[in-house]
């Protein structure tokens, strides 16, 4: 049995780290892809095909960092809980008095530790909103594209409903 060199695991898409720099993500390509689409009417068959393609490849590049941020975030709502935990088990009465819940409470609340933590998770949950829209709307034109496609294999190559489309065409 031959072993494949070229394994290609779900941990290389996700990434090693825990936390990953979401705001590094170079969205170049799909910021291009959009701009070119939003100006685009496909011509013939070719061209609604090849932008039905792009739509998709951006949606997929798109797709590899909702993963990493999906991690991210569920990663930062773990170490905000921890925070929380760790500031009030630590919390002391600054009088010397007792030390109530509520005091505990606002204290693992407060923490400075923690509202970082909170800051982040905030960017997080900002990147993937802002991802998912960019997703959606690709989606959208890899439909609009796909459905430009059917409608000039029907019309301009002159198939019906009721005739089989030939193969490599459908």
């Amino acid at each position: 049995m031959q072993e494949n060199k070229n394994v290609v695991k779900l941990g290389d898409f996700l990434g090693s780290e825990l936390e990953e720099n979401f705001i590094e993500f170079d969205l170049t390509v799909i910021q291009e892809v959009l701009s070119q689409l939003k100006n685009e009417e496909p011509i013939d068959l070719v061209h609604a095909e090849m932008l039905q393609q792009k739509a998709l490849r951006a949606a997929d590049i798109i797709s590899e960092f909702l993963g990493k941020i999906i991690k991210t975030t569920s990663y930062l709502e773990t170490k905000i809980n921890s925070a929380k935990n760790k500031s009030s088990l630590e919390y002391k009465n600054p009088d010397g008095g007792k030390t109530t819940t509520d005091m505990k409470i606002w204290a693992s609340s407060n923490s400075p530790e923690v509202e970082d933590l909170q800051i982040k998770l905030a960017k997080a949950k900002g990147s993937k909103s802002i991802l998912e829209k960019k997703y959606d709307i690709l989606i959208r034109q890899h439909h609009l594209y796909k459905e430009s496609a059917a409608g000039l294999r029907k019309t301009i190559l002159g198939y019906t409903n009721h005739e089989k489309i030939p193969e490599g065409y459908e």
